[in-house]
């Protein structure tokens, strides 16, 4: 019997592993992570990070990508909040260097330095995380080292220790082929020539996602709300443009 569930355990593992080959934009690797990847590694969101950590945590030049279920806890959170988030990284980043640059975890880490920073960044957080692991990777031809933060409703982090190195190069080499969910130029020069002070502050944020090419699915992902409010965006939006389609209003932002 235990040679039959190692089997089975082995199996959706490398069937996991054959999935990754098929990821192409960031929803894949979202959806993957939570429907597959957290089968072996039981998470409720993925914090990746990579720059040059050696700097400091005041002028670390750190870039953040975020894949998670946990509502306000996204790319969009971090990148607004970067110098304190560089705080709680390089406080991590050294933890990570202090075990041999091998993986740790933080169980219950309610009462952690970590912890005290981190809820200062996210007070709406206080019951939604409360283990994470940290598995770092060092990028000797880039320079920089990458860490990638599991976070977890759970009070302890569980997986074993096999699991990590066989598929972790799997999940950084799969997030390193898409596109950086990063900043994007805004749009001050499209707003004088379009007119466009009749959008709110979230439609603009919606339509400066879909000229970047992301789907209705990623956008809601990105800003952390349903696919129908993208989609009701969408439809005030191509109103107050006067266009009927979104390739339409796509075709008008890019003249500009």
């Amino acid at each position: 019997m235990e040679i039959e569930v190692k089997s089975y355990y082995l199996d959706k593992l490398f069937s996991t592993i054959q999935c990754s080959k098929q990821i192409k934009k960031h929803i894949d690797f979202f959806a993957w992570m939570q429907n597959s990847v957290s089968e072996f590694i039981p998470h409720d969101a993925l914090l990746a990070v990579w720059g040059n950590f050696k700097d400091g945590a005041d002028n670390a030049k750190l870039q953040y990508d975020v894949a998670s279920n946990v509502d306000g806890f996204n790319t969009k959170a971090m990148m607004g909040a970067s110098k304190e988030v560089n705080q709680c990284l390089a406080y991590l980043y050294e933890l990570w260097l202090d075990n041999n640059r091998h993986f740790f975890v933080l169980n219950s880490f309610g009462t952690s330095e970590f912890d005290c920073k981190f809820r200062m960044i996210f007070p709406d957080l206080p019951q939604e995380l409360n283990s994470l692991l940290v598995y770092g990777i060092s990028d000797l031809r880039g320079g920089n080292d990458c860490l990638y933060v599991f976070f977890s409703k759970y009070n302890k982090f569980q997986t074993k220790s096999s699991v990590m190195d066989f598929i972790m190069p799997h999940i950084d080499h799969s997030l390193r082929k898409i596109q950086h969910l990063g900043p994007i130029k805004t749009l001050s020069k499209i707003r004088l020539s379009l007119n466009m002070s009749c959008l709110t502050e979230r439609e603009l944020e919606v339509i400066e996602w879909i000229k970047a090419g992301k789907t209705n699915q990623e956008a809601a992902i990105i800003l952390s709300i349903t696919q129908n409010t993208v989609k009701s965006h969408l439809k005030r939006i191509y109103q107050k443009l006067n266009v009927t389609k979104r390739a339409q209003a796509v075709a008008l932002l890019a003249k500009h």
